[in-house]
Formats: structure tokens, sequence, C-alpha cells
């Protein structure tokens, strides 16, 4: 292969690409509503709806730290949408220092404890010293 025909190529290629990544005929989406509102110490609260059934809502509660510049944020919210299968699914959440807490009927639940490792955890707290810090 020449030069120019690996040129070509290339040239061809990217053509592809532009063409791949055009924009796609979908429908504008409306927003229905839409709200934020945040004050001085860091609270924050926010919602929107959108007429394709998709929408969200959260609060942000500020909580200071012993010093300046430090703290956490706690945070409580939900959000809704329309999945590829046609239905509509909610999610409820919670995000806080004990990380990320989603909560949906449709979400696996995780397996409950199994006795060997209660059992253990009672036997030798220091083993899991991290859960009481």
């Amino acid at each position: 292969m020449t030069d120019i025909e690996s040129f070509y190529e290339i040239v061809l290629f990217a053509f592809v690409a532009v063409a791949a990544a055009a924009p796609q005929n979908q429908p504008l989406v409306k927003i229905l509503s839409q709200s934020f509102d945040q004050d001085d110490q860091g609270s924050y609260q926010y919602a929107y709806e959108l007429d394709n059934r998709q929408r969200a809502d959260e609060a942000g509660q500020s909580i200071p730290g012993p010093e300046p510049e430090t703290g956490s944020i706690d945070v409580q919210g939900s959000y809704t949408f329309l999945a590829d299968d046609g239905n509509t699914y909610s999610v409820s959440y919670r995000a806080n220092e004990g990380g990320y807490q989603p909560e949906a009927d449709f979400l696996p639940v995780a397996p409950s404890q199994i006795p060997e490792y209660a059992q253990l955890r009672q036997e030798h707290p220091e083993l899991f010293w991290a859960e009481t810090q």
C-alpha cells in the first residue's frame, strides 16, 4: 500500500467517524418545572421534571466540621426515569458519611449476614476496628 492510499484510507475512516458521531434525531425534551435554592451555609435543594417522565429532587444539608473548611453534607433525594423496557422506575437515596444508599423495588437486595460471620464479629471484635471508629 502506498502512502497516498494510506492517506485516503485514513480520510475515509475520518468521514465514517464524523458521520457516526452526527446528532441523532431524538425528540426534544421539554422542562416542565425546575427549581434550585442554596443558603449561605452550603445547604441546598433542587428539583426538576421533564416531559419524558423523568424527574428528580434532592436536598443537601450542610454539616459543619470542627475546623473551618471542614464538614460534610447529608443528602436525600429521589429520581424517576423511563427505561428502555417502557417501564418507569424510581430510586430514593441518601448519601452521607456512610456512602450512597439507594432504595428501589427493582434493585437487588444484599444477602443477610451469614451466621459464621456474625459469630466471628462477636468473638473477635478487634478484627473489625474500622467499623467502631
